[in-house]
Order: C-alpha cells, then sequence, then structure tokens
C-alpha cells in the first residue's frame, strides 16, 4: 500500500513513532562519536605521559653525560673490549625507549623508535611512521597522533630532536680521530657518522595502542541501551497511537470534514465567480478595443480638420493683409479724388476768370469798332486829307471785327470748358462719395477679416485641444483594454486555481478520510441561466445576499449610458461588473466564525 493511500490518523502515529526513532539514532550516533573522541583523547594522554616518561630517562642520560660520568674514553675501552651492550646503556635515545618498552606489555601498548636511515633495521618507518615524521619535521611540531585503520589503533608519536650528546656518535665524521682514536669517521658501536646538527628531527618515540577493546566495549554499551530504547518506543508507540485515534478522531477529522464540505461549495461559487468576471473581462476588451479604433479614427478626422483650420486661419490672415492693403489703396484715392476736386474747382475759377477778361476784351473789341466807324465817318468827311486815316480806321476797324469774332470764339470755348469743369466736379463728388463708402466697405471687411482670423485661431487651439484630449482618452481606452486582457487573463488563471483548489479538497478529503457533498460542482453549473447580453459559456454571478452593500453597487453604476454601451440586464443574477467588484471576500466565498473553533 503507497504511503498516498494512507489515512490521516495513520500518517500521524508513523510520524509520532518514526521521528522519535530517527532522533533516538541520531543520539545513539553522537553518543559513539563522542565517546570514541573521549577513548582516543584518553590513549592520547596515556601515550603522551609514556613519552614524557621516556624523554625524563633521556634527560637523566643526558645529565648523567654533562656530570662525567660517561665519557668518551669508557665508550672506547668497552668497544675495545667488545661489550656493546655496555655502550648501548650509555646512549640516553636507547635508555629511554627501553625503560618505555619494559613495561609495554603490561600496559597494553606497543612502543617503537621511527626514524630515518636508522642503524637497527626494526626501527626503519613504514609508510604511515615516514608520513607522521615529514609532518613533523615540515610542521615543526612536538607531537602527532593518527588512527591507523587498518589496524584500528591509535598511533601516537613524540619527536625526538639531536642533542650535543648525539653528535658524539652521529656528529661531524672529521671529529672521529679526536673522539674516537680514527679517522674513517666510524664511532665505538661501528656506524658511520651521519654529520647531523643539533635540533634535527630523525625520529620520534611511538606509542601504539589498540582500540579493539574499547570498541567491543562501546557496542556492548549501545546494544544494551538499543533493547531498552526499543522496549520504551514500542510502549511509547502503542500509547501515541491510542491517544493520537482518539484525539484526531474527534479534535481534526470531524472539523476539517466540515471545512472540506464548506470549501467544496464554496469553490465552485469561486469557479463561477471567476468565469463571470473572465466573460466580462472579455467583453470589457472587445468595447474597449473597438473604442479605441473609433477614437484612433476620430484622432485622425481631428487631425485633417485641425491642418484645414489652420490652412483656413493662414488665408483669413492674407485675406485680412490684402483687405488692409486695399483699404490704404482706397483711402490713398480719396485722398486724390480730393486733391483732383479741388484742382478741377481751381480750373473751373480760372475759366470763369478768363470768361470775364474775354467778356471785357469783346467789349474793348465793341467800342473799338465803334471808334473805327466813328474815325471812318470823319474821314470821309474829310475827303482826301483823311484817306491814310480812313485806310488805318479800316484796318482798326478788321482788327476789331477779328478780335470780337476771336473773343466770341474764346468766350464760346471758355462756356465749354466752365461746363466741362462743373460735371467733372460733380464727377469727382460723385467718385468721392463712392470712394468714402469703398473705404467705409473695405473698412468693415477689414474688421471682419480679423474678427474671422481671430476665431479661426480660437477654432485651431479648440480643435488642437480636442485632438490632444481625444489622444489621451484613446491612451486610458488603450489602457482599458489593456488592463481588461490582464483582468481576463487573471480570472482564467483564477478559475484554473479554483480548479486546483478542487482537486486538493478531494485529495484531502481522502487524506482525513472524509466523504464530499454529493452534488457536484457540474450539477450546480448547469442550474444557472447565462446572463442576457452575455457570451456564450458565460456564466451570472450569484447573487449577494440580503444585507450586503447595495450602496456600493449603486455608485458602482454609471450615471447615464452613452449610445453604444453595452448594459447588464435588470433582471440579471449577476449584476454588473462594476457592482461586483464592490463585494467582499466573505461574501463570495462566506465562512462561519466556528468552523475552525474545534480545530
Amino acid at each position: 500500500m503507497e504511503m498516498k493511500q494512507w489515512s490521516l490518523r495513520g500518517k500521524i502515529v508513523l510520524l509520532g513513532v518514526v521521528l522519535p526513532t530517527i532522533l533516538i539514532i541520531v543520539l545513539f550516533r553522537l553518543y559513539m562519536v563522542e565517546s570514541r573522541e573521549k577513548t582516543l583523547t584518553a590513549f592520547t594522554d596515556k601515550a603522551r605521559a609514556i613519552c614524557l616518561t621516556a624523554e625524563s630517562t633521556r634527560d637523566e642520560m643526558e645529565a648523567m653525560w654533562r656530570l662525567g660520568l660517561f665519557s668518551t674514553e669508557q665508550l672506547r675501552s668497552f668497544a675495545s673490549q667488545g661489550q656493546q651492550d655496555k655502550i648501548l646503556a650509555t646512549v640516553p635515545v636507547v635508555s629511554a625507549w627501553n625503560a618505555a618498552m619494559r613495561k609495554a606489555e603490561e600496559g597494553g601498548y606497543t612502543f617503537r623508535v621511527p626514524k630515518f636511515h636508522p642503524r637497527n633495521p626494526r626501527n626503519q618507518p613504514d609508510p604511515l611512521e615516514a608520513r607522521a615524521l615529514r609532518t613533523m619535521a615540515e610542521q615543526n611540531l612536538k607531537e602527532y597522533y593518527e588512527i591507523d585503520e587498518s589496524t584500528n589503533s591509535v598511533r601516537y608519536f613524540r619527536a625526538v630532536r639531536l642533542t650535543e650528546t648525539c653528535l658524539i656518535c652521529h656528529g661531524d665524521p672529521a671529529n672521529s680521530m679526536a673522539l674516537w682514536g680514527n679517522d674513517r669517521g666510524i664511532d665505538p658501536t661501528g656506524g658511520r657518522m651521519e654529520n647531523w646538527k643539533v635540533g634535527e628531527l630523525h625520529g620520534a618515540f611511538q606509542v601504539i595502542q589498540s582500540l579493539e577493546a574499547a570498541d567491543l566495549q562501546l557496542q556492548q554499551a549501545v546494544g544494551k541501551a538499543t533493547w531498552i530504547v526499543v522496549v520504551g518506543l514500542g510502549l511509547m508507540a502503542l500509547l501515541f497511537a491510542t491517544l493520537v485515534l482518539r484525539v484526531v478522531s474527534y479534535s481534526v477529522i470531524r472539523p476539517i470534514s466540515k471545512i472540506i464540505e464548506d470549501l467544496a461549495g464554496n469553490s465552485s461559487n469561486l469557479m463561477d465567480a471567476a468565469t463571470q468576471v473572465s466573460s466580462a473581462s472579455h467583453e470589457l476588451a472587445d468595447g474597449a478595443g473597438n473604442q479605441a479604433a473609433s477614437l484612433e479614427e476620430t484622432s485622425a478626422s481631428l487631425e485633417e480638420m485641425s491642418s484645414m483650420t489652420r490652412l483656413n486661419a493662414d488665408n483669413v490672415k492674407q485675406t485680412s493683409q490684402m483687405v488692409e492693403d486695399t483699404r490704404n489703396s482706397a483711402e490713398t484715392a480719396q485722398h486724390s479724388m480730393e486733391r483732383m476736386g479741388e484742382a478741377i474747382s481751381s480750373i473751373k475759377q480760372s475759366a470763369d476768370e478768363t470768361a470775364v477778361i474775354m467778356k471785357t476784351i469783346d467789349q474793348i473789341a465793341f467800342q473799338t469798332n465803334l471808334l473805327a466807324l466813328n474815325a471812318a465817318v470823319e474821314a470821309a468827311r474829310a475827303g482826301e486829307a483823311g484817306a491814310g486815316f480812313a485806310v488805318v480806321a479800316d484796318e482798326v476797324r478788321s482788327l476789331a471785327l477779328r478780335s470780337s469774332e476771336a473773343a466770341r470764339n474764346t468766350a464760346q470755348l471758355i462756356d465749354q470748358s466752365q461746363k466741362n469743369a462743373d460735371n467733372g466736379v460733380a464727377a469727382a463728388a460723385q467718385v468721392k462719395e463712392i470712394l468714402i463708402k469703398i473705404v467705409e466697405g473695405v473698412n468693415k471687411v477689414s474688421q471682419l477679416a480679423k474678427e474671422i482670423a481671430v476665431a479661426s485661431d480660437e477654432q485651431a487651439q479648440g480643435v488642437n485641444q480636442i485632438n490632444l484630449a481625444v489622444s489621451q482618452v484613446d491612451q486610458v481606452t488603450q489602457s482599458n483594454a489593456a488592463i481588461s486582457e490582464e483582468a481576463a487573463s487573471a480570472s482564467e488563471e483564477l478559475s484554473g486555481q479554483a480548479t486546483e483548489i478542487n482537486t486538493l479538497i478531494r485529495e484531502l478529503a481522502g487524506i482525513v478520510g472524509a466523504s464530499l457533498p454529493s452534488r457536484s460542482l457540474e450539477s450546480k453549473r448547469s442550474g444557472r441561466a447565462l446572463a442576457p447580453g452575455g457570451k456564450g459559456g458565460s456564466k451570472p454571478m450569484k447573487a449577494l445576499p440580503s444585507g450586503a452593500d447595495d450602496g456600493k453597487e449603486k455608485s458602482a453604476a454609471p450615471k447615464s449610458a452613452r449610445p453604444g454601451t453595452r448594459m447588464a440586464a435588470p433582471g440579471a443574477a449577476g449584476g454588473t461588473v462594476a457592482a461586483e467588484k464592490g463585494r467582499r471576500a466573505e461574501q463570495v466565498i462566506p465562512f462561519d466564525e466556528d468552523d475552525f473553533e474545534d480545530f
């Protein structure tokens, strides 16, 4: 049987048994590690004491050499007599390891003195000893220990460094003649002097102690404790299982079963709400998209209208400038006509004066003619004496007649000029009046053109403001469309999460062994009607319970519906989307305060 098919009670019992077991195993492991560490510490202290005892013996022998109890002459004497044992007995290191080895078997340890290039083959170091000697030499260590896994033993090393006494046999070979009476660099034991220096490390005292007895003792203690723990765990598991079965059944399973039943009902409501919100969000997104397209077309039209308005304003400004120029020309023509009228008046006045002069000339010519007639009469009376005077009189009379005739012709011309001057004055007056009317009309047209130009500018500014407002509305609409798409995606995700919640509820019911309500989510969905105007497949949201915030629903509804805006039917159970936003969480998924009271 798989673990996920176990009931909650079985899992709790299993967990209550497994966790203490794991804890006890961990504690046993820590106890064994701590016990082994203590054993290693005790063995290390024991080995240190043994090595310190050997070093004490060596120091005592060194003191004897310094006091003169031993000398090179004695060693030469022992060598000449073949007494190698006495020679070795005077060596401090040899005396030290002999003292440590005498009680090795009784103390339960093995004592060795490994060294590089030993004279005694038994002191040749094995790989572990060689590694330990190199480590101590490289790191300048006084002591070192290592566990030999192959023999399950602790191997403790204490460094042995050369002293002045050691150099008697291991020093400079050139001193062999002075010390030992030979020039071959050989000491009394027959070994070659190695030319070592004071303080060098060439070997170490080693104490080897087996861990078999300590491990066996630890295993026996752990075995006894294990039996006691197993029996205790059995009794504890039995008591814990009995307690859990009763407590879980009454304090956990029943409240969780009730919660599962409520969650199963509320999750279906959540799924319906998510479906309705998703449908409304899609409709809102479609409407926002259409509105955005319309606003783009409106913005393009307004842009074109704004361009035409700016063109009209420019044309009106040009027309106003042309009218202003025309008005200036008309005023100039009016002034010219006034000067021309004054000139014609002057001409008429000159013509009148000339006519007066011509009348005077005509009268003079008439008088001259009369005088010529009188002179001719007098000449005729004079006879031959007045013949010349008669000729002159006749010529004067002829001149007077011609002057009179010219005066009459000139007078006629002057009269005709006077009439023409009078007509010119009248025509100039008429032209002046017409020009005055033209100037007044041009002034009115200029004023109207200025007003049209100002109005065109204001209209262009208004169109620009409208275009800017439409652009902002377009941006807001596109933002609303994007938000609607996000809301639709969130609603679909919420619907998926509601489905996952249903699955988790069923798994939880299977875990605790509770039974779900007989009605299914599909049956609840099939019992609801579609909202009027909704898309196919969308479900209305469940009506709010009595006492809900009706004021929020009314405030969320729009004050006036614009043409083309789709509104939800008044009788729809879901209401508008804005009204749904006013819901609280406990209205969509209601919970009772006592749902978790017993949990």
